[in-house]
């Protein structure tokens, strides 16, 4: 027996393609939704197909969910290098947008799930859409402290083109200018507040060394007089990727719970 329906979806901003896939329980007819956020230079099948996992899990437990590729990304229209933090926001907010206008979309219970450099686009994009309720996110990242040092390298002079290209080399691509431009004015910690009440999950693992342990520490600070529910949960084995089996199962069992605790009336 089928125990989901999923079929191609294709958004449009500022005439480019954003190609997605919507998942949903079977023969449902008005369920909650979670949008799916990847991370900076990823896309919506995520390594170990690891959005496929997760959506067909939401669909198990009732929750449809919509996977994009940001533009530049994955099957998506745009360049990489014309990526900014502002554009993803927009992707995020079209793909809300999207569910907010789908007959088969409770409205009242649209959540987004964002991993790595997709939680800096999931609390962005809640933060413009007041409609949001409920925020899980792995490993995000909090702030560029992490990346001064290299943002300092980067100005440096005089610097060779290729040894500019390897600082800003991600997952093979490079972004441009003016999103580094955003990525160092960026102030997370504001817009967080500004979602105090809205529930949030936090998954990092001990050993990532991509986006390191105080962008975590960060996300409790800011969250710790919050007026919703927060939960943080640390996993000793796992790395940026989650490709440790035994804690990704952990991470996908604590994320589709929480869902359901936050997107359903009943609590489980």
């Amino acid at each position: 027996m089928e125990t989901e329906e999923r079929d191609p979806v294709v958004l449009q901003n500022q005439g480019q393609k954003i190609f997605g896939v919507m998942h949903r329980p079977a023969n449902a007819s008005k369920t909650p939704a979670v949008l799916m956020c990847h991370g900076l230079g990823g896309h919506k099948v995520g390594k170990g197909r690891l959005y496929v996992q997760l959506a067909e899990r939401l669909s198990a437990a009732g929750i449809s969910s919509l996977r994009i590729d940001f533009r530049g990304s994955g099957d998506s229209e745009g360049a990489f290098s014309d990526m900014t933090i502002d554009s993803e926001v927009s992707d995020a907010v079209i793909a809300l947008n999207a569910l907010k206008n789908d007959p088969r979309i409770d409205t009242e219970r649209i959540a987004i799930f964002g991993r790595s450099f997709g939680g800096v686009v999931a609390v962005l994009a809640a933060q413009k859409m007041a409609m949001i309720k409920s925020l899980a996110l792995w490993a995000p990242v909090f702030s560029i402290d992490q990346w001064k040092e290299k943002w300092q390298q980067l100005h440096a002079a005089p610097i060779e083109a290729a040894q500019k290209a390897s600082l800003v080399d991600i997952e093979g691509l490079q972004p441009g200018y003016p999103f580094f431009k955003q990525l160092f004015a960026l102030k997370l910690s504001e817009s967080l507040r500004e979602l105090s009440n809205v529930p949030l999950l936090h998954i990092h693992g001990e050993q990532d060394d991509i986006v390191n342990l105080s962008h975590a520490d960060n996300f409790e600070e800011v969250r710790l007089h919050a007026s919703g529910e927060s939960h943080f949960k640390r996993l000793p084995k796992t790395d940026h990727d989650f490709l440790d089996r035994l804690e990704r199962e952990q991470a996908l069992e604590a994320t589709i719970d929480w869902f359901r605790r936050t997107l359903f009336i009943e609590r489980i």
